[in-house]
């Protein structure tokens, strides 16, 4: 009976972090895309270690699309990396959560955001 305890201790401390929620940036993982152009899962699990352990912001854009790949979104002031796109049982999203960075004028990145939407 106690060797069955101990068993289950370790086993419930050392299973959550076998699947891990996070994971340190790899951009290679960063760039998989799934079925249909979607972003892949490591996205979301990377997010924490990229917008705290990599420096973003005061980087060029051209440094940024170098290091994160093409942007999903862009425009004149701002540009995306999709994170989740989930689709749940319909054709329309019903949950989007996106990175998304300004840039100034001489394309140097602003700030970062992470912005989500839910249905």
């Amino acid at each position: 009976m106690k060797h069955v305890l101990i068993f289950l201790f370790f086993f419930l401390i050392l299973f959550p972090s076998c699947n891990s929620r996070e994971m340190k940036f790899d951009k290679t993982k960063w760039e998989i895309r799934e079925d249909v152009g979607l972003p892949s899962s490591y996205r979301k699990k990377m997010l924490k270690d990229l917008t705290t352990n990599y420096k973003l912001v005061g980087i060029k854009y051209s440094q940024l699309v170098d290091f994160l790949g093409e942007p999903n979104l862009k425009d004149s002031i701002s540009l995306g990396y999709d994170i989740i796109i989930d689709f749940g049982n319909d054709i329309d999203p019903v949950n989007i959560k996106t990175l998304e960075f300004s840039f100034s004028k001489d394309s140097v990145i602003s700030s970062f955001k992470i912005v989500e939407w839910k249905k």
